[in-house]
């Protein structure tokens, strides 16, 4: 990926070596953020291959980030919750050496505009604590923290922050 631009762009729903490279991505970033290690790693595998194992694009979306060819990040929206008329966002990360090009950004408008078009009234997440440049996006974009919990389920004890934004 190197020091040049590069060509970004995204693509909807699944794309063979996905699953592998969202988790890799998680792992690497967060065991570099944070130390997490193969239990955090685990858990992201299993809940990656959950979301894609019932991924409906009628009701679900999965976007990742390429750059120059290469899967760079991935956004996903869960259509189906138990809040009515709400989706989560889960799985947004983008490779740290492509950071400040666009990706995440680029991913967050689509699966919003998305959720937009089928007419959900809101759109919710969980992110961690201590991660401002993922929250100095979302808020950017109108989410606001509506809680925050302990959890301990990633290697490191750490806060969970849930974050809601009103379509």
């Amino acid at each position: 990926m190197g020091g040049k631009a590069g060509t970004l762009t995204l693509h909807e729903g699944y794309k063979p070596g996905a699953v592998g490279r969202i988790v890799e991505l998680h792992g690497r970033y967060y065991a570099g953020a944070w130390g997490a290690g193969a239990p955090f790693e685990l858990l992201i595998a299993r809940e990656v291959g959950e979301f894609l194992d019932g991924y409906d694009p009628a009701h679900d979306l999965l976007v990742t980030a390429h750059l120059d060819g290469a899967m760079v990040g991935s956004l996903a929206i869960v259509g189906r919750t138990k809040r009515p008329g709400w989706a989560q966002m889960r799985f947004v990360i983008v490779d740290p050496a492509c950071h400040r090009r666009g990706a995440g950004k680029a991913m967050l408008s689509r699966g919003l505009s998305w959720c937009r078009r089928r007419g959900f009234t809101g759109v919710y997440l969980w992110t961690v604590d201590n991660l401002p440049e993922s929250r100095n996006m979302y808020e950017k974009a109108g989410f606001r923290v509506v809680e925050c919990c302990p959890d301990d389920r990633y290697t490191l004890p750490r806060d969970n922050l849930r974050m809601e934004l009103v379509l």
